[in-house]
């Protein structure tokens, strides 16, 4: 169990909370409303790079029975400024006048947090997906919203959410990688890295029936694309780095997880997985249904060396690409991104396409495609943005909702 602090607020905490509100107000904060209490543990990356800030970014958790009940099971950090709050338009926030507040989720309940005026609401979600999920009508309700450059600008733009004048005017703003998640644990592999390992990161299996809400786990085809990758690249260490929702609506996955596990030791691969913050369920499984499973702790002082990451159409595509490690998506004929054709075409992995000879297509290319792949994903509004380091890019998107250059132009 993660080191943490139980969400029940004890009379001292609750105390200690209110003596800090008294003493400085804050002016931005970040709401996070969320089913699954680990949701804290996946936008604390933001809060490490300085996206959101530790000491002046308090983190207003929607406190409801579905979240009680999950404290018996779960800890939060102990680092992060948590104050639970009931949401809602009626919900008081504990913020200046003016202040901006953060939603890393497009939440329903955000639906009435953002009818509050008194505050600035800027939609940042929590990385960079060409999931349907990123592109939602509910985003024209918060003042702005950023975005990481050129790719999720279209996407916006073809579903019809924004007009070329709420581009042209501001209401979208380019941050690059700012709000893309950090995992200082991986590298790119080098030549000189001893024991470099191949990443596979399957994501859940989402909600809905749309082609992009699709896991590789399904019928194991990202576990038999990474054996197969391990013969190219003559590895022999692979981790694995479940989403923490897997396997949570479909337990069929599980089952699925577990007998791809199996079949890369049988393969006689070295298989290690990363536990922290998988679901319940899929935790329970691997305990019970793989003996002597070897786990990984994400070692932030000593990071793994990743030859070769292998994904599903998630966020972890623009990790790698910000970390610029060499990666290729599972993906389907379906589901194939607008604006990345050419590109999926070079690094993607289809249901009818040989891994081996799709894997070697894309390493003679390499370099050059996820150039071009990084082109669209990334881009800043303020060429100046690219250099600077997260914090300074979140004062300088402060500053930015503040003089309001959308809603404050003549009509």
């Amino acid at each position: 169990m993660p080191d943490g602090v139980d969400l029940n607020v004890s009379e001292e905490r609750s105390a200690t909370i209110a003596q800090r509100a008294a003493e400085a107000v804050p002016d931005q904060a970040v709401y996070l409303d969320s089913p699954v209490l680990s949701a804290v543990n996946q936008i604390r990356p933001f809060f490490e790079s300085g996206a959101y800030g530790k000491t002046d970014t308090p983190l207003l958790l929607r406190h409801r029975a579905i979240i009680r009940m999950q404290r018996m099971f779960t800890r939060l950090p102990r680092d992060l400024d948590i104050r639970p709050v009931k949401g809602g338009g009626s919900a008081h926030f504990p913020l200046e006048k003016g202040a901006v507040l953060f939603y890393p989720f497009n939440s329903q309940s955000n639906l009435q947090t953002v009818t509050n005026r008194a505050l600035r609401h800027v939609l940042t979600l929590h990385g960079e997906s060409n999931k349907g999920a990123s592109v939602r009508p509910a985003s024209r309700m918060y003042d702005y919203v950023s975005i990481a450059g050129p790719l999720a600008r279209d996407r916006y733009l073809q579903a019809g959410i924004f007009t070329s004048a709420d581009v042209d005017n501001g209401r979208l703003v380019m941050m690059g990688d700012t709000f893309v998640q950090s995992m200082p644990w991986i590298k790119p592999a080098r030549v000189t890295d001893a024991a470099p390992v191949i990443l596979f990161s399957p994501t859940w299996e989402g909600y809905g029936g749309d082609a992009d809400n699709y896991s590789s786990v399904v019928g194991m085809r990202g576990f038999m694309a990474v054996l197969k990758a391990a013969r190219v690249l003559d590895m022999h260490r692979v981790v694995v780095k479940p989403h923490p929702y897997l396997g949570m609506l479909k337990p069929a996955m599980v089952r699925e997880f577990v007998s791809g596990i199996r079949l890369l030791r049988r393969s006689g691969l070295q298989v290690s997985v990363v536990m922290r913050n998988a679901s319940l369920q899929l935790r329970m499984a691997c305990r019970t249904q793989l003996s002597r499973l070897t786990t990984i702790e994400e070692d932030c002082a000593n990071p793994l060396a990743v030859a070769l990451g292998v994904c599903d159409i998630s966020g972890m595509e623009a990790i790698f690409l910000k970390q610029r490690i060499r990666h290729m998506v599972m993906a389907r004929e379906d589901a194939v991104p607008e604006g990345l054709e050419a590109i999926y075409d070079r690094k993607s992995i289809m249901p009818h396409q040989d891994p081996e000879i799709a894997l070697q297509d894309y390493l003679d290319v390499a370099e050059d495609v996820d150039g071009l792949h990084r082109d669209k994903v990334f881009g800043w509004v303020n060429p100046e943005l690219e250099g600077m380091s997260a914090s300074a890019a979140r004062r300088w998107l402060i500053d930015y909702v503040r003089r309001d250059p959308f809603w404050s132009r003549p009509t």
